[in-house]
C-alpha cells in the first residue's frame, strides 16, 4: 500500500482539546469534520475506543516503542 500511495500511511489517536467531556475523538465523522481539511484521507474504520494509540519508531534497524 505504501508504494501505491507514494508515502507512508500514518494513524494516531486524536486528543480533543475543544471538548471537556471526550478525552479522544473516536467517531470517524467527527474526526473528518474537525481535521478533514488538514489531511489527505480519513479512513472510516468505525467508532473507536477511547484510548491512546501505541507509537513505534520504525526508522532504525529495529522498531522502538516510543509510547505504549
Amino acid at each position: 500500500m505504501v508504494l501505491e500511495l507514494g508515502g507512508p500511511m500514518v494513524s494516531a489517536s486524536l486528543r480533543d482539546d475543544q471538548d471537556s467531556i471526550a478525552e479522544y475523538l473516536t467517531d470517524p465523522i467527527d474526526i473528518h469534520d474537525r481535521f478533514g481539511s488538514l489531511v489527505d484521507l480519513v479512513v472510516d474504520g468505525g467508532y473507536g475506543h477511547n484510548k491512546a494509540s501505541k507509537v513505534v519508531d520504525c526508522t532504525g534497524d529495529e522498531p522502538v516503542v516510543i509510547r505504549e
